[in-house]
């Protein structure tokens, strides 16, 4: 045996007995080495005084294959991967465990559960601090609830690998894991998803064949694959076995396991081949059937070959539903059932997600190895970061994964630097992961305390009180949620949120840290704020109720202040800072409020501003316009588009129910310049939008504005136009320009 380095310790200036000493093999592996030193640098952090385990002191750990791990048969080869086990034996402690984790995993469980040591993100952590510390006897042990645990995370850094190992995370998320780190349970090449590109790229096989890929509307299109088709299952085969072969032969010299999982998945749109034998095998097995038919019979021959390897496909849009007639996935196929459906603010055993639970349910009898991909953000333009409480029902949703026969889990919680409250839900997601009969409530406590210092009761009450309104108000959060989703937290709720984070922030006004904490806590608040009362728009009449208890103008300003700030701690920190600047550019309208149109001046209205018009597909670009008084107008470059030419169109759709609500042409501009056009006369939904131009690809979503719902309202849009498309005495190119869009009361 090798006895690592003593560490001497030493508090109030005085040299005092050494407390403990880290024994490892005599030739560490790469992943016991980086235990050791994981094991050391944490120890003397946290200690100093004394450390005493089972009434020891000082006490000798010995991490990995050591001489008393073989006494007490906790060798890594005689126990299963990702095992681990921390055992005291009077005055020495055991940390080892199975395969490539186990030393690793047994080390930051010592860590984290015995020293109060958490890792938060890749750029924060929780060390207590230093003191003696004293614990009973140690005989604990698991090994993960869940094969495969893996987060996609987008912005990952130099510290990445590691903090993946330190949060028992054993997936990549596409980062090298390196032996110190124990490797990762991988996919092999291509890539883990939507491979049917990657295996055949249209702009390669398209034009030479084109009965490979999906037929719609009569013609053979990039889209998705053929999968009936024999000779692209042949090929496809071909190219499988090929990857396979490459990719273990690439392992051999590392010592490193090679991959295990291939993806064979569709294209990541909802297209779907309309051939005759497509349609007749989904009017037979269901979209998922046909798809299973195509992947058991790769999965066969690959069987053949390599006995241990499986196939991975996806369960997402149409083939959600579990297949028909008899179908079941091979033995050696994973299916990766996709979450697109949830109400992701409620628990998976409320009523509103049953849909998705007797899917999960139904699924596990069609597939032997059932994974799932799911998601603790939303998407859509600003709506990431917006407010919504999921954290409290996460442990329903992994104990009801693991009790449905769910064996892995991929799940995609990017934008740390946005995504709402995104250390403590990672926090929740990675513990639950592990071990979903952990006590949820009692983690976000223990996160809450660390992370929020004496702030945390304030911030706790906010989410509980976030949680309940939702639960009143039926408040239904989904994958792509509009801007309405949010309204279950009304105006006096903001009042009532706003004065808990007054007081968390006071309560930790003296420390810079907890403070930057609090604020980044409020930030999805303080944005909801904005874009509810000021974001791109304003009112024009009588002050609305509770408008005076509800500051827009602190709301921009804490953002101003400490957004940019926090987005720099991450990596690729100026581009997300930058991007983050450019979200509140947005709302510099919360801050000024226009005159009123002299046609409009003795009305009341809602005025609409360019910088939230919905810009669909960049068919505008924002400018500068001196001659509008907004100051800025989307710029609509007319030539691109046939749906620019007169007739120019304007009205109201109604995007829930599906419906025109009002729609009005116009033969010729009135006049050159600006000049106020009518689209009629509407009651305003919860979900719709007022459209400009045939196109439809500008509008203004109006389900931002709870006070706009239920009532009758005039369109009107300024728009210009300019260019031989509309004047016959002028040249060049031909744009329309939109500056405002008006929502006014009957008279």
């Amino acid at each position: 045996m090798k006895l690592m380095p003593l560490l001497t310790l030493a508090f109030a200036g005085s040299l005092v007995a050494q407390s403990y000493f880290i024994k490892g093999p005599e030739s560490p592996k790469p992943y016991e080495a980086m235990a050791i030193k994981e094991l050391t640098d944490y120890l003397a952090k946290r200690i100093d005084g004394k450390l005493t385990v089972g009434g020891a002191s000082p006490v000798t750990f010995h991490v990995g294959d050591t001489e008393l791990a073989a006494r007490h048969l906790l060798l890594s080869d005689s126990l299963l991967d990702d095992e681990w086990h921390i055992k005291s034996i009077g005055d020495n402690v055991i940390l080892n465990g199975g395969g490539t984790h186990g030393a690793l995993y047994a080390t930051y469980h010592f860590l984290e559960d015995y020293c109060g040591i958490h890792w938060w993100s890749v750029v924060e952590e929780y060390v207590p601090a230093a003191s003696s510390l004293t614990l009973d006897a140690l005989d604990a042990s698991g090994r993960p609830a869940f094969i495969y645990r893996d987060m996609y995370v987008a912005q990952s850094g130099p510290n990445h690998a590691q903090l993946r190992a330190r949060i028992r995370l054993n997936g990549s998320d596409g980062v090298k894991m390196k032996a110190e780190f124990g490797g990762s349970f991988r996919y092999g090449p291509p890539s883990a998803s939507h491979t049917f590109e990657r295996y055949f790229p249209a702009k390669t096989y398209l034009e030479s064949h084109p009965e490979y890929f999906s037929l719609l509307d009569g013609k053979r299109r990039d889209g998705q694959l053929c999968v009936t088709n024999k000779e692209l299952r042949k090929e496809f085969l071909k190219k499988l076995l090929e990857n396979i072969e490459k990719s273990h032969k690439a392992v051999e010299a590392t010592g490193m396991p090679a991959p295990q999982i291939y993806d064979v998945s569709m294209n990541d749109n909802r297209s779907r081949c309309q051939c005759d034998e497509c349609k007749a095998a989904e009017e037979m097995y269901n979209p998922s059937g046909l798809y299973l038919d195509f992947v058991n019979e790769l999965a066969v021959e690959v069987k053949k070959k390599y006995p241990n390897v499986f196939i991975s496909t996806l369960a997402y849009y149409y083939n959600e539903q579990p297949p028909n007639g008899g179908v079941k996935a091979a033995d050696n196929v994973i299916v990766r059932l996709c979450d697109t459906q949830t109400n992701q603010a409620a628990s998976i055993l409320e009523p509103c997600n049953k849909v998705y639970l007797d899917i999960l349910s139904q699924w596990k009898k069609h597939a032997k190895n059932l994974f799932i991909w799911d998601y603790s953000i939303v998407y859509g333009k600003n709506m990431t970061g917006l407010p919504f409480a999921s954290e409290w029902h996460y442990g329903d949703l992994f104990r009801t994964y693991h009790e449905n026969n769910v064996s892995g889990i991929f799940w995609e919680h990017e934008e740390p630097h946005m995504a709402d409250m995104y250390e403590l839900k990672f926090f929740l997601e990675t513990k639950l992961m592990e071990n979903p009969y952990l006590d949820d409530k009692q983690l976000i406590e223990t996160f809450m305390t660390c992370y929020y210092g004496p702030a945390a009761p304030y911030v706790k009450q906010y989410r509980l009180r976030l949680n309940e309104l939702r639960k009143e108000r039926n408040g239904r959060v989904v994958w792509f949620p509009i801007f309405s989703a949010f309204n279950y937290i009304d105006d006096n709720a903001i009042v009532e949120f706003n004065a808990l984070f007054e007081k968390a922030e006071s309560a930790v006004k003296d420390d810079k840290t907890l403070w930057a904490r609090v604020r980044h806590a409020r930030c999805g608040l303080d944005r909801l704020i904005c874009m509810r009362k000021g974001y791109g728009w304003s009112y024009h009449g009588p002050a609305l109720a509770l408008d005076n208890k509800i500051d827009v103008a602190a709301a921009y300003r804490r953002l101003s202040e400490s957004w940019p700030a926090w987005a720099r701690q991450f990596p690729g920190e100026e581009t997300l800072a930058k991007q983050v600047t450019e979200m509140i550019s947005l709302f510099d309208n919360a801050q000024r409020k226009l005159p009123p149109p002299e046609v409009f001046k003795n009305r009341n209205f809602y005025d609409f501003y360019p910088n939230g018009f919905v810009n669909y597909r960049n068919a505008g670009k924002l400018i500068d316009d001196p001659t509008s008084p907004v100051g800025k107008a989307l710029r609509v470059n007319a030539d691109a588009s046939d749906y620019y030419k007169l007739p120019f169109a304007l009205g109201y759709y109604d995007n829930g129910n599906k419906k025109t609500l009002a729609n009005v042409s116009y033969q010729r501009p009135h006049k050159k310049g600006y000049a106020w056009y009518s689209g009629g006369k509407v009651r305003i939904p919860h979900d719709g939008s007022i459209f400009v131009t045939r196109s439809w690809y500008v509008s203004q979503k109006t389900g931002s504005i709870n006070s706009l719902i239920g009532k009758e309202y005039e369109i009107y849009v300024s728009a210009k136009f300019t260019g031989p498309l509309y004047w016959a005495d002028e040249q060049g190119e031909s744009y329309i320009y939109i500056d405002r869009m008006l929502l006014v009361e009957p008279e």
